[in-house]
């Protein structure tokens, strides 16, 4: 069982979609809604974030896990290579640890990632009670892809011109958009 981790992103000011891009879809020449539109945008990139249960900025989390076995499926996405930046345990001694990286190896499988044992290694032994702790880098960075882009730009169009929470319908081009980003989904 994986437990909520801290998250810690690599420039927490920047916006996944520039603001001179949502401004030029948006016919926007004019320097007054920029704070407006950038609240916007932070929004809409939350908003896609929980939807499809992904990271879209680059951070470094930090997550908790019961055991080894957990890391089968790593809760958090995307991730590329060389995401993992530490495996820690405590021993059986009381002793903070890290998993030697020769161990172990990162599988990507699209957004589900998981960390799995070289052939003839075995996970060391942790002490009773104490969780694994995992630090990786998630998110896309400068590759996000087009379809989340748009959606972020759907979204932030239909929020900055209707400025209500308007109902949506069952299906949207927003789910359509996303359908296959959600992790876990």
């Amino acid at each position: 069982m994986w437990y909520a981790g801290k998250s810690e992103p690599k420039d927490p000011d920047a916006l996944v979609v520039p603001l001179a891009d949502v401004k030029l879809r948006l016919s926007v020449d004019y320097s007054d809604d920029d704070d407006m539109l950038a609240d916007i945008v932070r929004e809409a990139t939350a908003y896609v974030e929980s939807y499809c249960n992904i990271r879209l900025a680059p951070q470094t989390l930090t997550s908790e896990c019961d055991g080894f076995r957990d890391l089968r499926r790593l809760p958090d996405g995307p991730v590329f290579a060389d995401a993992v930046k530490e495996i820690g345990y405590v021993d059986q001694s009381g002793n903070p640890q890290t998993v030697d990286t020769g161990i172990y190896s990162l599988l990507l499988d699209g957004l589900e990632a998981s960390i799995a044992l070289k052939a003839g290694r075995v996970w060391p032994i942790n002490r009773h009670g104490e969780r694994i702790k995992v630090k990786i880098e998630a998110g896309y960075g400068d590759k996000l892809p087009y379809e989340i882009r748009a959606a972020i730009m759907v979204r932030v169009a239909s929020v900055y011109r209707g400025r209500e929470n308007a109902p949506m319908g069952e299906w949207s081009d927003f789910d359509s958009l996303l359908i296959n980003f959600r992790r876990g989904a």
